[in-house]
Parts: structure tokens; C-alpha cells; sequence
């Protein structure tokens, strides 16, 4: 069921995204714990499972989660090159065992500037490096509500898909959400609702008359983990909408 739900998330940024070959995919949220570490991964995933080489980049550089959500080990990353360490790109990148074509950019040590760190002039080549050698690149930023990097990182993305959560979020949420819309700081911009709570028949898997519905899970990899001791953010049902 759940490879299918993005799938079809996929299927959908086909429409929503420009005519570009290689895309960069932004997901951000508002506030942390709406699920986009998930959402990014995932998206990355399905991307790769269509025979797209595809990369998520660990920017929410205050709170990485996304290695230590797959059991991977820490080590230099995306900050490292940034302040100047090193040049080699290629040796920061690690593929994602289990899933052919699908690696990660961690984060790297946390530095004590992030904010600064992301107006750094070698933004420009590590994108132009990651364009040459990837198809699809999902961008995992910081929540914009909170810190100002994923407006910031917006420059090098294609698309947005923001975040919510039902019984998370704040319905106050929408109107900043609308402002980034409106004011342009946000390209392609889209909203997710996470963690939908769907009565039971409700639709066929799912699937109801306000839209489809998502289901979370794993792709059997054993690395989409559902987190049962921890505050739920690998469970429930999202819904998509298009901002128009």
C-alpha cells in the first residue's frame, strides 16, 4: 500500500513541477514534528525506485534527523565543505543500502553560524555539482516558521512541498503558509497534511471524496522505521492539496 501512496505523490510533482529534467525538491514545514524528514526520504525513495538517481540532503542543519533515522553513522557533510574542509563532494555522499539509486548528504558537524554557513558562496557549486550528477535532489530544510534556512534554500529549489499536521499544527500556520505563497519566497509551492486520522471504510484504502489519502509505513527496506517509541511521526495518512 504504502509504495503505491508515493507513487502517486510522485506522479502528482510530475504536474506541479517546471518542465526541468533534473529537479531539486524542497520540503520544509513550520514547526519540527510535522514529519517532513520523513516526507523528504520517502520522496527521495519512490524517485530512486523508478530508476532516478536521487539524493536527500540533511539540511535542517540545527536538527538533522535523517541519518541517524536510517542507522547510519555521522561524519563530515554538507558543513564541512561549506566552511571550506574539503572540496571533494563525492566523499561526503553515502548511498542508502538496500535501495538502488538512493544516497544521502548528512549534515555534517553542527556549526555554531547555520544561518550564515547557508549564505556561504559555495552553495552555488555544491548544486551545480549535485545537477551534474543526479536526477532528482530533495532538499530536507529546516522549518521556516522557526529559522530562516529554508527560505533561504529556496533559491536552489524547483518545488515546495510544505508539511502540516492535523492535531499539530496551528490553523495560524495557513496564513503565514499563504504570505510565502503571495510573496513569492517559496517556488512551486504545495501544502501536505500529515497523520490524517480516517475512519475505518472510509474510502477505499484510503481514498476519499476530499482527495487521496497517504499512508505511512515501510517499503519492506527496513529503513522507513514507524517509530512506535517515539512521538508518532512515521504513522497516519496525509492528504495533498495544490496551492492555487
Amino acid at each position: 500500500m504504502v509504495p503505491e501512496q508515493f507513487r502517486i505523490i510522485r506522479t502528482n510533482l510530475q504536474y506541479f513541477l517546471p518542465k526541468k529534467e533534473k529537479p531539486n525538491i524542497m520540503v520544509t514545514s513550520t514547526l519540527s514534528g510535522e514529519g517532513k524528514s520523513f516526507i523528504s526520504l520517502n520522496l527521495a525513495a519512490v524517485h530512486a525506485l523508478a530508476g532516478k538517481k536521487s539524493i536527500v540532503l540533511e539540511f535542517d542543519i540545527r536538527k538533522p534527523r535523517i541519518l541517524s533515522e536510517l542507522g547510519m553513522t555521522k561524519g563530515p557533510g554538507l558543513t564541512n565543505y561549506l566552511v571550506g574542509k574539503t572540496d571533494d563532494i563525492a566523499s561526503l555522499i553515502q548511498p542508502i543500502q538496500g535501495v538502488e539509486n538512493l544516497f544521502v548528504l548528512g549534515c555534517g558537524p553542527v556549526p555554531p553560524n547555520p544561518a550564515e554557513i547557508l549564505l556561504d558562496g559555495r552553495m552555488e557549486g555544491l548544486f551545480q555539482y549535485l545537477q551534474s550528477h543526479f536526477d532528482v535532489v530533495v532538499i530536507d530544510t529546516a522549518p521556516v516558521g522557526m529559522v530562516s534556512g529554508g527560505v533561504t534554500l529556496g533559491k536552489y529549489a524547483d518545488y515546495t512541498v510544505y508539511v502540516t499536521r492535523q492535531n499539530y499544527s496551528f490553523k495560524k500556520q495557513l496564513v503565514l503558509i499563504d504570505d510565502y505563497y503571495k510573496q513569492k519566497r517559496l517556488p512551486g509551492l504545495s501544502i501536505l497534511l500529515n497523520d490524517v486520522k480516517i475512519r475505518s471504510g472510509y474510502g477505499y484504502y484510503g481514498y476519499g471524496r476530499y482527495g487521496y489519502g497517504y499512508g505511512y509505513g515501510a517499503y519492506g527496506t527496513g529503513y522507513y522505521d514507524d517509530e512506535k517509541k517515539s512521538r508518532g511521526m512515521f504513522g497516519g495518512i496525509i492528504n495533498w492539496w495544490r496551492r492555487t
